[in-house]
């Protein structure tokens, strides 16, 4: 009779753990360790791969054993828009992108790129992690995107392999990298260059080899990926802020146990200051030693010019975004 128990027991104990694998009502519990995917494109030492490593010591040491995050870092599960397809239909757990990616989904998620909008990065922050932000971000819930967090990339300017650039001149003509956005591609398209949408992955073989004379980003990025070493002219436009996005899939957030979901909302707020201290204070030193050691030629554009090149790209887009919320955005202190 004991034995019988025990076999109804564990009978019983299968199906249920059966019952969460096809999909019964996970907010009653798991079975086991769930195990969560983390995905970015950058290298191990990119403060993508940091900050996904700083997430999943929080999360875990909050759940215990209940949870493992595995990091997949340097596009091991594919490109941005590749990670974030990824998590619409399951596949992929989280992902570290560039918030601009998700304006191919959700429109007005272009209010992070609007050119020459931001003051600063503490100006940026507050937005994008603010009330203004937040509102704008849970409209990715609809297309099964779970917007967690925003951190900084710092102020996107020029460089490229040719010449120094002063004005929108300079760089026309040139094949210029950029994300798969159409606002970055009316920019580029603006100062008359010819965008040429590609993986971040990409960039330092597509200079090295001639596909692309110029891509933009802030000297952070630029100097760990090596980047001076294809195309060693930087050319300070500050032309547009950029912000990085912790995301998840909704679908997966929402299949979890309370105290899980928790533990990642949590830690998706902690992680924040981290990640805009690193390239905050890397992008403050490290002009510096690309001119010592590297040998790169800085200048600083004419800004007023690029400003008055790229404004039909500035005015097409705040109108998607809401010339009312363009204003509370500007107005936000």
């Amino acid at each position: 009779m004991k034995a019988l128990k025990q076999s109804l027991f564990i009978g019983i104990l299968s199906v249920i753990c059966m019952g969460f694998l096809l999909g019964m009502n996970p907010s009653i519990g798991h079975c086991g360790n769930i195990e969560l995917s983390l995905a970015n494109e950058g290298p191990p030492f990119f403060v993508y791969t940091i900050v996904s490593k700083e997430f999943k010591k929080l999360v875990e040491e909050k759940v215990g054993d209940k949870v493992t995050i595995k990091i997949y870092h340097s596009g091991q599960l594919g490109g941005e828009k590749d990670t974030l397809e990824g998590e619409m239909i399951g596949t992929v757990d989280m992902a570290i992108v560039q918030s601009s990616l998700l304006a191919l989904w959700e429109p007005q998620m272009v209010y992070v790129d609007v050119p020459y909008l931001y003051r600063s990065i503490d100006h940026a922050m507050k937005v994008i992690n603010g009330p203004i932000g937040k509102s704008i971000n849970k409209k990715m819930e609809k297309h099964g995107i779970l917007v967690l967090a925003g951190m900084n990339l710092g102020f996107r300017s020029i460089y490229n392999s040719k010449r120094p650039i002063y004005k929108p001149e300079d760089v026309a003509g040139m094949k210029y990298r950029v994300i798969q956005n159409p606002l970055y591609v009316d920019t580029i398209n603006s100062w008359g260059a010819k965008a040429t949408p590609m993986n971040f992955g990409e960039v330092y073989t597509a200079l090295q080899q001639g596909v692309i004379d110029a891509a933009g980003l802030e000297p952070y990025s630029y100097e760990i990926m090596k980047h001076y070493e294809p195309a060693p002219y930087f050319s300070i436009s500050d032309h547009k802020y950029q912000a990085f996005f912790l995301t998840m899939s909704k679908k997966k957030f929402d299949s979890l146990p309370g105290d899980v979901q928790q533990a990642i909302l949590d830690a998706a707020e902690k992680v924040i200051p981290i990640g805009v201290k690193i390239t905050t204070e890397i992008d403050y030193r490290i002009i510096g030693k690309l001119v010592r050691e590297n040998k790169v030629l800085f200048n600083v554009v004419d800004k007023k010019a690029f400003a008055q090149a790229s404004q039909g790209v500035t005015e097409k887009y705040s109108k998607i975004v809401g010339m009312d919320i363009i204003e509370q955005i500007k107005a936000v202190k």
